[in-house]
């Protein structure tokens, strides 16, 4: 069963209609469905370890260490799995709109626990990528569902947690955190390169697989669902889900902050 939020009205044969003035938490808030596939490790079944927002340290207690494009998440609080046949449905509190103003366009980003291969140990430098797929599907009301091609849920840029950590597998937190609601341009290209190089290739976000909502011709959704069919082979691992905020919002966020320090003031 679905929860569709109460300011979202729907009629027979008509479109949605979002809420204007609404810009919402920025990270997934509910946990609309959850199916455990075949394959999934004894421990990763907790879906509500997909809200809020992604995870900068991992491992405490075990191998702590920041969390880099080498070294993703892996606690059972920290990713939930999804399993062949499995499936996972978050919400958001607010409809995420398609901006075309968004920086590379992109509306939402999806963090999971690929990593990159280390062709160096421990300096460092991209050999590969590990991914686990997962298929991204969007909806508007939880019950019709678009799918979005050539997006990988467990498989887009590698968390990133911190912009001034000394290396790959540092022990210790940073200081400057990465910005989670800030895309990786999808032109930059890893390969080869030292963590350094990957780190200001970053650009100060903290990674994520990037959806635009105009490749599936939608202009808002609420509800994303990641999804893995029977016989892939593989189980995805899921981390959080975050909203792209527009600089329309952004501006409109800063002047009403103005506004409201200038009305402290006098």
């Amino acid at each position: 069963m679905f929860r569709v939020s109460s300011f979202i009205v729907a009629s027979t044969g008509a479109a949605l209609l979002a809420p204007e003035g609404f810009a919402g938490s920025s990270f997934a808030t509910t946990i609309e469905s959850y199916t455990s596939g075949v394959g999934v490790p004894i421990g990763f079944s907790n879906p509500s370890t997909t809200l809020g927002a992604p995870e900068r340290f991992t491992g405490e207690g075990i191998f702590p260490g920041a969390v880099t494009p080498f070294n993703s998440p892996f606690g059972t609080d920290e990713i939930v799995s999804i399993g062949e046949g499995g499936s996972l449905v978050v919400g958001f509190d607010a409809p995420i709109t398609d901006d075309p103003a968004n920086p590379f366009g992109i509306d939402l980003l999806i963090f999971g626990n690929s990593f990159y291969f280390d062709s160096s140990f421990p300096n460092g430098v991209m050999g590969g990528h590990a991914t686990e797929g997962g298929v991204v599907e969007v909806s508007q009301n939880g019950i019709n569902w678009f799918l979005v091609n050539n997006v990988n849920a467990d498989g887009g840029f590698p968390t990133l947690g911190y912009q001034d950590l000394a290396g790959p597998f540092d022990t210790n937190a940073g200081t400057i955190p990465t910005n989670f609601l800030k895309p990786v341009d999808p032109s930059f290209d890893p390969t080869g390169l030292n963590f350094a190089a990957i780190v200001a290739g970053y650009n100060g976000s903290g990674g994520g697989a990037g959806v635009d909502l105009a490749t599936v011709g939608l202009p808002w959704i609420q509800f994303v669902r990641i999804s893995n069919p029977v016989g892939s082979g593989i189980s995805p691992e899921i981390d959080a889900f975050a909203r792209v905020p527009s600089p329309a919002s952004l501006s409109f966020a800063i002047l009403t902050l103005s506004f409201a320090t200038y009305r402290r003031t006098r």
